[in-house]
């Protein structure tokens, strides 16, 4: 059946070195060559030779003569291969293998983690006016009354724009491992338990309790998931103002102000409600190097 052989160029291994979030890639030329054994051997075919396990295949890692036990180029994997045929010799072919990765082989360049923030408002109905929140957006339970201005009218009341910002950060995780047996997946589990609750650490520049976890998005590509994490900041840790109800569930109503000679009247009690009333550390769920880079801005200035 004869031999197959493959040998790296002198001119192989050309590097293009990626921004983190782009892939790194070096780009390596080898001849492979069928050989028969005996004379009478038949060629077996483009489709055999080219099948041949020593030949790279897109989504596979690197040849061990490229990686040559350098733990990083391990990481790679092989996203492209084009074949040509050699015409100087026989049952020959140029081999040119595209290897890549995400993971960043420098330190210095920082790790990958994308933000991107959006500005947007909600409105709440606003029944009384204020000065101070509940400390971390956590008033008493049961509430007591908030103070400040009344501002319905009649039990209705009025409507205030509330500044919000939503946060989302991107980056990626490698699932595979050394024997690629069974996959290390994110932590989903924990990524579901933390939706619906409020930051204990200042994190994006928020304090605590301002900042509502919604969820993450995750799509697999290839050997990684790519994650976005999605946060929403409020300007009043998220709370909602409730009156004191009566029996049927209105709010109990008080002689208030005077609008154009006519008294109105307005609501009795009112206090702070938050409706995410637990919390969540993300320096313990986020990977560290994503949770360290988010208080970092690369290059320094020289």
């Amino acid at each position: 059946m004869g031999n197959v052989t493959i040998a790296e160029r002198p001119d192989s291994r050309t590097w293009n070195l990626g921004q983190p979030q782009s892939e790194t890639s070096v780009t390596c030329q080898y001849l492979l060559r069928w050989v028969a054994t005996t004379d009478p051997d038949p060629y077996p075919g483009d489709g055999t030779v080219l099948a041949n396990a020593l030949v790279p295949k897109p989504s596979d890692r690197p040849l061990s003569a490229l990686h040559n036990n350098d733990a990083w180029v391990k990481l790679f994997v092989c996203r492209s291969v084009t074949l040509t045929p050699e015409r100087s010799m026989p049952y020959a072919w140029n081999v040119t293998a595209v290897y890549s990765t995400m993971e960043v082989g420098f330190l210095s360049q920082g790790y990958m983690a994308r933000q991107t923030r959006t500005a947007g408002t909600r409105t709440i109905e606003q029944y009384r006016t204020w000065t101070t929140l509940p400390t971390d957006g956590s008033p008493t339970y049961p509430p007591s009354d908030m103070g400040g201005t009344k501002v319905d009218w009649n039990g209705n009341p009025r409507q205030r724009e509330i500044a919000q910002q939503t946060i989302q950060l991107e980056y990626t995780w490698d699932r595979t491992t050394a024997s690629s047996t069974t996959a290390t997946d994110p932590s989903f589990a924990t990524f579901v338990a933390a939706q619906g609750k409020r930051n204990t650490d200042t994190i994006f520049g928020f304090v605590k309790g301002s900042l509502l976890y919604r969820g993450c998005q995750a799509t697999l590509e290839e050997e990684r998931w790519r994650l976005v994490h999605v946060w929403v900041f409020d300007d009043i840790y998220h709370l909602q103002q409730l009156p004191l109800p009566n029996a049927t569930g209105a709010p109990i109503l008080l002689p208030g102000i005077t609008v154009a000679g006519q008294q109105i009247l307005q609501a009795d009690k009112v206090g702070w409600y938050q409706p995410y009333p637990d919390f969540v550390t993300w320096s313990g769920i986020l990977p560290t190097e994503v949770y360290n880079e988010l208080t970092k801005a690369r290059p320094a200035r020289i």
